[in-house]
């Protein structure tokens, strides 16, 4: 039976560097993978490590992974990530383009999109997000990249509000990038609601934890 380990993907400051709102969380979700023992604990190190504050250790355990194949492809698509937070968009965008190569998952496609998003590239952005779309149904993180995507496109609004509001349920971000896109529209009322509504339900998320 395949091994879990899980891959959290906090990406607030990414966001902020692009001059959104705080929102926006790409996630890499329970990634179904095939090792086991010493590349296993390789990973949950490097994981623990940046889960514990130790930045430094732990990208130092990726890039120690990078040397064996077998952890590689893991390693380089946690780099990615790492380095998307930072705001080093240009390494982050190599290396995310190497992960959905190597790990060709609704996740890899997912992060790789929404680098696109922060660096501009909005049809490059739609194309890996479609593709994460496909491969995992519509998961609300997914839309939740793709509604953001097409509000940047600036001609499929509609469609980006439908993805937003089927993504808020779980993915309460939503809700502060259709506040900031009412506010844009000069639509106060709805702005207003979308952050209401954030807070309610990121509440709800919270105590159901």
């Amino acid at each position: 039976m395949s091994s879990f380990f899980h891959l959290v993907v906090l990406s607030s400051l990414a966001v902020n560097l692009s001059a959104q709102t705080g929102a926006g969380v790409v996630s890499i979700e329970e990634l179904r993978n095939p090792l086991a023992g010493k590349p296993l604990r390789a990973i949950l190190t490097a994981q623990e490590h940046l889960k514990s504050g130790q930045h430094e250790n732990g990208m130092q355990e990726l890039r120690e992974a990078l040397k064996d194949p077998i952890t590689m492809p893991y390693a380089i698509t946690m780099l990615g990530v790492e380095h998307l937070k930072a705001g080093q968009l240009d390494t982050a965008l190599n290396e995310l383009e190497q992960a959905v190569h190597l790990l060709p998952r609704p996740e890899t496609h997912s992060n790789l999109a929404y680098a696109f998003y922060l660096t501009g590239q909005t049809e490059r952005g739609l194309v890996e997000v479609r593709k994460a779309i496909q491969m995992d149904g519509g998961r609300p993180k997914t839309r939740l990249v793709l509604g953001m995507l097409l509000l940047q496109q600036g001609s499929h609004d509609a469609e980006a509000i439908q993805q937003l509001q089927a993504a808020a349920q779980e993915s309460p971000d939503a809700h502060l990038v259709l506040a900031r896109h009412y506010d844009r529209a000069g639509k106060a009322p709805e702005a207003e609601r979308e952050r209401r509504a954030y807070a309610v339900t990121s509440m709800s998320l919270l105590a159901a934890q």
